[in-house]
């Protein structure tokens, strides 16, 4: 067993009948905006020793947004990137790193360690809290860079509803009807989304960059309080989708168009029982469940035969239970223990394969006195597949005066092997490389060996290790400042260091010429840096803020090598010369600059709202290796940066909302991002009935 040795914490739960955002009331009557991702646990904002955002329903309406990326494209130190789908990058860790909760429970279905966030509409989110940072102590694998959990809408004290619609370029649709109401003991809400596009192209080539698709989302929530101190409440989530592009398939003896066709079917059910025990303790046991099923079908569109087909299965449950003690009004204590099986079968799997895992937490948050507060906890993993793991962190603040609070944390992480990385079996039928999981190497290799498909091997198949998880140490520290009461500045100092990064390497050579690879760890990788985030409210109506991010992500191998003068680039004249580090770039697709301006006006008079915003990318590594040294350290190799404008107005006649907006004002473009759309215009419709939007409760209780 490996452990990662920290004065430790870590915040798994205090239970609350569904995950749900809660607000306080303040001794001064003010309302106090409260989180629950940080520590599993309803704590005001102000009070959390972690580097925390929160995004709330207003805003996201407000920006006209349809699909999450959109919503987290324009947050500071957060860079979606497309790579197997729409991903986000945070701390500079890649999409991998970032796990995504829906009311705290972790979504599956990622396509080579990206979790494609286009798949998630924003219909029913009542907020997104995003914890930056490894979490890894509180939510396990996947948790490395940090946290993003979505937040749905809870019960309304009274029967509400509302109907979205909305229309843009390229032939995108979406509607959205919800409705809900808490009575005495039960309660019930309903939402539905259909969400359908074109796509569009970005350059001039065969494949969309957005491909056309059409999506399907429903839910429900179910609430019944069997007795004043026992409530049993029931969610269900259903996500479909169909998808449609072209591909061009070269290097045979005549290029042929091929079209693509995939269906992607998402069920998740969550049955959860919470119980008050007395005053002081509370327990909780729920399970989650949910599956993701995709299939794909590739015909040549010429004569619409079968070229290629494939599938994806896998599920995930988790049995968990929660236990919270408040030992005083300083003290909380929260322990439980969890079970986890999760089952994947693909085309490119051998059989049938499971992983079982179980883990144990801890926490305590104490209130050392009203200045001070710290947060400690530990998390113990058990897998089948690799080695146990021990995850722990702290996290401490400290306000020195009303104006001014000071926190920081420190945190392990890690990411477990995926099933790809541990038992694919794939050969390419275009090119006939071969890749292989490190779990099934040496029967495989084999294999090709007797059908004599291998000329030689570059590693013995015998020797090569079992990878382990890949891990990581994090820092954050950070001031929040509020000089005057319209002026906050937030600033936070991060640097993960992370281990064992598990890549591909090629072990043996094929007869046709291509190679076999498997997975091996190796590669030790830094990010660090500093993200900026200032308020300004000139006027009651009117809200500037502005966000900035510095990134360094770096090989500390590579660092090494280049210290020791072993790697070389041609200069214009050919010659070799030595590169400095002063040269090196670092990783690929990471923006040593980033941020944002926003302006919000609200006119209260007449019932309308103006939200403005620039978000700026600097110039990033596109992945190109222009004096073949295999890092990036020539200006040839970076995409220029480039900044997108997006505005959206908001008019209120009694209980409709007429909406209308352009992305992209100014055509910001960039051939090695696909993710940005070319200029898009939308116009919609909100029709809301019953309470008003404030009386609308995210409580459980």
């Amino acid at each position: 067993m490996k452990y990662q040795w920290l004065t430790g914490i870590t915040c798994l739960c205090i239970c609350s009948a569904g995950y749900a955002q809660q607000d306080s009331v303040t001794a001064s009557g003010k309302l106090e905006e409260v989180v629950v991702t940080a520590t599993k646990s309803a704590r005001p904002l102000q009070d959390v020793p972690m580097p925390v955002t929160v995004i709330n329903r207003q805003t996201i309406e407000k920006m006209g947004s349809m699909r999450l990326n959109e919503v987290l494209a324009e947050q500071t130190g957060l860079q979606i990137v497309s790579d197997h789908g729409t991903g986000i990058q945070m701390q500079g860790m890649s999409a991998d790193y970032v796990l995504i909760l829906i009311d705290g429970e972790p979504l599956i279905g990622r396509n080579a360690g990206t979790l494609d966030l286009s798949r998630i509409t924003i219909a029913n989110i009542e907020r997104i809290e995003i914890v930056k940072g490894p979490a890894s102590s509180l939510y396990g694998s996947e948790a490395m860079g940090g946290v993003i959990n979505i937040i749905t809408r809870k019960l309304p004290s009274v029967l509400t509803g509302s109907l979205h619609a909305r229309q843009r370029k390229y032939s995108t649709t979406d509607v959205t009807a919800e409705m809900g109401q808490q009575l005495q003991r039960f309660g019930w809400s309903v939402f539905g989304n259909y969400y359908r596009t074109n796509g569009y192209y970005t350059v001039d080539s065969i494949s969309k960059a957005i491909p056309s698709y059409r999506t399907y989302t429903a839910g429900t929530g179910l609430r019944y309080a069997l007795s004043s101190k026992i409530n049993f409440s029931l969610n269900a989530r259903l996500y479909r989708e169909e998808q449609d592009n072209k591909y061009l398939v070269t290097g045979t003896s005549s290029n042929s168009i091929v079209g693509t066709h995939t269906n992607l079917t998402e069920v998740t059910v969550t049955p959860t029982l919470s119980i008050q025990l007395n005053s002081r303790q509370r327990l909780q046991v729920k399970n989650y469940y949910t599956s993701y099923r995709t299939r794909t079908t590739d015909n040549t569109v010429a004569d619409g035969k079968l070229y290629d087909e494939s599938y994806f299965n896998q599920s995930f449950n988790r049995t968990e239970a929660q236990y919270d003690l408040q030992l005083s009004s300083a003290h909380l204590t929260t322990a439980g223990a969890g079970n986890i099986i999760e089952v994947a079968k693909a085309t490119r799997y051998d059989n049938r394969n499971t992983f079982n895992q179980q883990y144990l937490f801890a926490q305590h948050q104490w209130q050392v006195n009203n200045r001070f507060n710290l947060v400690a906890g530990l998390r113990f993993d058990k897998h089948n597949e690799y080695a146990s793991r021990l995850s722990p962190k702290l996290a401490m603040q400290y306000r020195f005066a009303r104006w001014i609070t000071v926190k920081a944390s420190a945190g392990g992480g890690y990411k477990a092997p995926t099933f790809s990385q541990l038992l694919l079996n794939f050969t390419s039928p275009l090119v006939g490389y071969t890749v292989l999981g490190n779990r099934i190497i040496t029967e495989n290799v084999q294999k090709l060996q007797q059908n004599g498909q291998i000329a030689s091997l570059y590693i013995d198949p015998a020797t090569i290790p079992t990878i382990k998880a890949e891990s990581s140490m994090g820092y954050n520290a950070g001031a929040d400042i509020t000089p005057v009461s319209n002026l906050r500045l937030s600033v936070n100092l991060f640097r993960n260091n992370i281990k064992d990064l598990i890549d591909t390497r090629a072990i043996a050579l094929k007869t046709n010429g291509q190679n076999v690879f498997s997975y091996f760890n190796y590669n030790n990788v830094f990010t660090q840096g500093v993200d900026v985030q200032l308020t300004y409210t000139p006027a009651r109506n009117l809200t500037l803020s502005a966000g900035y991010q510095y990134l360094e992500a770096k090989d500390q191998e590579v660092l090494n090598q280049i210290k020791a003068g072993k790697i070389y680039y041609r200069d214009a004249n050919g010659d070799e010369r030595k590169v400095k580090t002063s040269q090196y770039g670092g990783l690929y697709n990471r923006s040593k600059h980033s941020g944002n301006v926003k302006l919000n006006y609200e006119n209260k008079k007449y019932a309308f709202n103006v939200m403005a915003r620039a978000i700026y990318r600097g110039r990033f590594g596109y992945g190109g290796d222009v004096n073949a040294n295999s890092i990036l350290d020539d200006k040839r190799e970076y995409a220029d940066g480039y900044t997108v404008c997006n505005l959206a107005v908001q008019k209120s006649i009694r209980s409709i909302v007429l909406e209308a907006g352009v992305n992209n004002v100014f055509k910001a473009a960039s051939a090695y991002d696909p993710t940005l759309a070319p200029t898009v215009w939308y116009g919609g419709v909100i029709v809301k009935f019953g309470a008003r939007e404030k009386s609308i409760s995210t409580s459980n209780k």
